[in-house]
């Protein structure tokens, strides 16, 4: 009876009035209920000890230590070859030879010329032996006849030479990445009969971004994982930093930095693609949080007694991901991911914040 007559009287309230308590009750179930559902949407996550490393990230190839392009100094005809592609080779092992009959023939060609030569001299110093002061057209055919047994004598060298050369061997230890040719061919002193790369140390060659290029010194670790084998993980350092950059097909600016690779076993093949971290700093067993937890004035948000407090915190290295607190936090503590900016927190001692 109490309620219906309070009700009555509500209703004969001016209509501003009503329209103004209207309001009132709206906005507040309105704060109520948003302001509940926005903390079920909050995010957390908890405070914890794990390893973390800050790397640089970069792809590449593997090769070997070096690479010998195997060829004659001399035109000749391929008599033999003695490697296929693949095949390992040891230092010293003869690769080809050219034919040798041919290039014996040029010899005794060469050294006929120059007996030749030599008499034709021989006879023009006979013809001078009674002569006491020599004319000028005397002293041209002597000394003609001296420069044609001189190029004579060159020749003969030459050829021996050539002989000499008719085989090639492999002046490193290694695999045979090319041989193209057959015997019976026919080449020239500028074509490649073997290529042979050494694997007495195998390499990585990785593209690094310039913008990362400054953490990367000497001696530093590195990890790789070739796609061919990627369940494979190569341990190596960085053995050189190219000392110029160089742009990529998509236009990034890149330094090469060489990885020597000093543990691992797999199929070696010249060229393989692969990927490389290069570890700059490695922390082990360090409390770690997520890096959207962090805010721009080095503070995290915490949950403590149902309330979200602010704590300062001293970082150290950061991951792709996460990042190390050096000071500031304890292993467990329930921490908010991506603080909103109109989030209102609680300071110790009273007051909040937005």
């Amino acid at each position: 009876m109490k309620l219906s007559k309070s009700i009555k009287k509500i209703w004969r309230l001016p209509k501003k009035f009503l329209t103004i308590g209207a309001i009132v009750i709206f906005a507040l179930g309105y704060f109520l209920f948003f302001r509940t559902n926005n903390v079920d949407k909050l995010q957390f996550t908890q405070v914890k000890r794990q390893n973390i490393r800050q790397e640089v990230l970069g792809s590449g190839t593997v090769t070997g230590k070096n690479t010998a392009n195997l060829h004659f100094n001399s035109n000749g005809k391929l008599s033999f070859i003695n490697v296929e592609t693949g095949d390992k080779v040891a230092k010293g092992t003869t690769i080809a030879g050219l034919d040798r009959e041919n290039l014996a023939i040029n010899l005794r060609q060469a050294e006929n010329t120059l007996r030749d030569k030599r008499a034709s001299v021989d006879k023009i110093k006979d013809d001078l032996k009674d002569v006491t002061a020599e004319s000028y057209t005397q002293r041209q055919t002597r000394t003609t006849a001296e420069v044609a047994q001189d190029n004579a004598y060159e020749a003969v060298l030459a050829a021996r030479k050539a002989l000499q050369d008719a085989y090639i061997v492999s002046p490193v230890s290694g695999i045979v990445i090319e041989a193209p040719y057959i015997a019976g061919q026919t080449i020239t002193s500028s074509d490649i009969i073997a290529q042979i790369v050494g694997t007495s140390e195998l390499y990585f060659e990785a593209e690094i971004d310039e913008s990362d290029i400054g953490k990367v010194t000497l001696g530093l670790p590195a990890e790789i994982t070739v796609d061919a084998y990627a369940d494979k993980v190569l341990k190596g350092k960085v053995s050189k930093i190219v000392p110029k950059t160089s742009s990529t097909s998509s236009g990034a600016n890149v330094v090469i930095v060489t990885i020597i690779i000093e543990e691992g076993v797999f199929n070696f093949i010249d060229g393989l693609t692969g990927q490389v971290s290069i570890i700059v700093k490695e922390e082990k067993f360090t409390l770690t949080i997520p890096q959207e937890a962090l805010r721009e004035d080095n503070t995290v948000v915490v949950e403590e007694n149902k309330e979200l407090l602010p704590k300062k915190v001293e970082v150290g290295i950061k991951s792709d991901t996460d990042i190390e607190v050096k000071k500031g936090l304890k292993e467990g503590e329930k921490i908010l991911l991506n603080p909103p900016v109109t989030l209102r927190l609680n300071f110790p001692g009273g007051g909040s914040s937005r």
